[in-house]
């Protein structure tokens, strides 16, 4: 996927909506409308809570040119803050968590394998398994890209 960088300076939001998780006491993301370089955007949406200062500059990451719609993360200069993509590192730890417990749950399976027990049970949690550590490995490699982007 290619993603285009883009320093500009955000101005006059409204229309700030916080998503929560489902019992209500993390902030998801949070959808906004905005003026960017003289052309009001809506429905712009990011992860995470990040502070929302009218005059504040960016350098943002997009998957489309000028479509802001498909915003990924920003660094703001004032402050040097990554919003809206994990750190790297984490990713990296949540992909060795997920190998280590694919791990054990293959042992457990190629047991139940061996001991007669093989089943569709076996193959559908195999197939959950390799998509468990497609998801954290793609996961890991978007969240290095962005921060590559938006590190100078």
């Amino acid at each position: 996927m290619t993603y285009h960088v883009t320093t500009v300076t955000l101005e006059n939001f409204g229309g700030i909506v916080i998503q929560k998780d489902r019992s209500g006491t993390r902030t998801v993301g949070t959808a906004f409308n905005v003026t960017v370089a003289g052309k009001r955007q809506y429905a712009v949406q990011i992860r995470g809570a990040p502070r929302l200062e009218n005059g504040m500059v960016v350098t943002a990451v997009l998957r489309d040119t000028d479509n802001w719609q498909t915003l990924v993360g920003w660094l703001n200069h004032a402050t040097g803050e990554i919003c809206g993509v994990d750190s790297p590192e984490m990713s990296f730890w949540l992909f060795v968590a997920g190998i280590l417990i694919s791990a054990l749950l293959s042992l457990k399976l190629i047991n139940e394998a061996h001991g007669g027990n093989a089943s569709a049970r076996v193959v559908v949690w195999t197939i959950g398994i390799v998509a468990m550590n497609a998801w954290s490995l793609f996961s890991w490699r978007r969240s290095a890209r962005v921060y590559r982007l938006l590190k100078p």
